[in-house]
This record gives C-alpha cells, structure tokens and sequence, in this order.
C-alpha cells in the first residue's frame, strides 16, 4: 500500500505539468496555426518554387509536400484497385475447401442423375410418341415402341448397377426411381393393346 502511495505521489506534480502544457497549447496552437495559415496566404508561388529549390522547410513547401503525397497515394490506390480488379483472379475455389461428399451423397446423386436424364429425355419421348401415333406408320409405331422398352430397360439396368450400401434411404430413393421407370414400361404395355401390336 506504501509503495501505491508513494507512485501517487510521484505522479502528481508529472500530471500537474501535463496539464499545464496542455493549457499552454490552447492558447499558443490557434496562435501558430493563424500565423502559419498567413504564411501561406502571403505566400507567392515564385516564392513556393524557390522555397522548394532551396529545400527550405516553410509551412507552403510543407502543405503542397503533404497534399502532393497524399494526391500520389490515392490515385495509387485508385489505379491499383482497378488494375487488380481487372487482373482474372487466380481459382479462388483452390483456397476454399471443399466440402467432402459423402458415399451416399455421391450415391444419391447417381440415382438423381438418371431419373432427370428419364424425365428430360424419355418421358417428352414417350409422351410425344403415345399422342402422335396416328401420323406414323405400322412398322414405325412398332419399332418407336420396341426402341423405348430397350432404352427404359437399359435405364433399369443402370439403377440396378448402383450399389445401395445397404442404407434404406438410398435403397428407398432407388425403388421410387424405378417405379417411376416401370410405370412408363406400364403405359407403354397399355398403348401395345389398345392398339393391337
């Protein structure tokens, strides 16, 4: 406790001085600053040149010193940003991490794959030729038919091909794609009757 009071009372004179020199900057700052500002007024620019050619430190060298540098650094940083925005940036997807795709994620997008290739391609298809018969001929209604059992049969077999890691999520995800494959294999045996292939 002593030595608390003794750093108190060291410091109390160093902070009565402090604030002392403090007083005296509020009346003598706005006093220099006027007459620096008058400096710069009366201030001639042959007066400026030969100021800066004698490397004399006046308060006119020194502004137009601070104002130039200042000047030099923004338009630095004007014309780098723009340079660098313009540069192509190197892959930023290396520096990101990937996330990891787990087996089943890449499982499941295997089955997704084929059911939007079967709903883009195959459904349109079958939609199409099931409404268009009519324009075609026997042999090419037979043949349309005979070519989408052979398609909607090979896109089965790549379902088949999927392994399901015995996960009932994916297997359940599977058997609904199938379904789907195997329902259109059903319209498509409906349409053979009705018309008498």
């Amino acid at each position: 406790m002593e030595q608390i009071n003794e750093i108190k009372s060291s410091l109390q004179p160093k902070l009565e001085d402090v604030g002392n020199y403090l007083n005296d900057l509020k009346t003598t700052l706005p006093k220099e600053i006027e007459a620096f500002i008058l400096d710069l007024k009366t201030t001639s620019k042959d007066d400026l040149l030969n100021d800066f050619n004698a490397l004399k430190i006046t308060p006119g060298t020194i502004t137009v010193s601070i104002i130039g540098l200042t000047s030099v650094l923004i338009i630095g940083k004007i014309l780098f940003s723009s340079l660098s925005s313009s540069t192509p940036v190197v892959n930023d997807d290396k520096k990101k991490k990937k996330k990891k795709v787990s087996r089943a994620q890449k499982i499941n997008k295997q089955i997704q794959d084929v059911l939007d290739e079967f709903e883009s391609k195959w459904v349109p298809e079958i939609n199409e030729y099931l409404v268009n018969y009519k324009e075609l001929s026997e042999e090419k209604v037979e043949y349309q038919y005979k070519y989408f059992q052979e398609m909607l049969l090979k896109e089965l077999m790549k379902l088949d091909g999927i392994e399901t890691l015995g996960n009932e999520i994916i297997r359940e995800n599977r058997r609904k794609v199938i379904q789907f494959i195997q329902d259109h294999q059903k319209r498509l045996d409906s349409f053979k009757k009705e018309i008498d292939l």
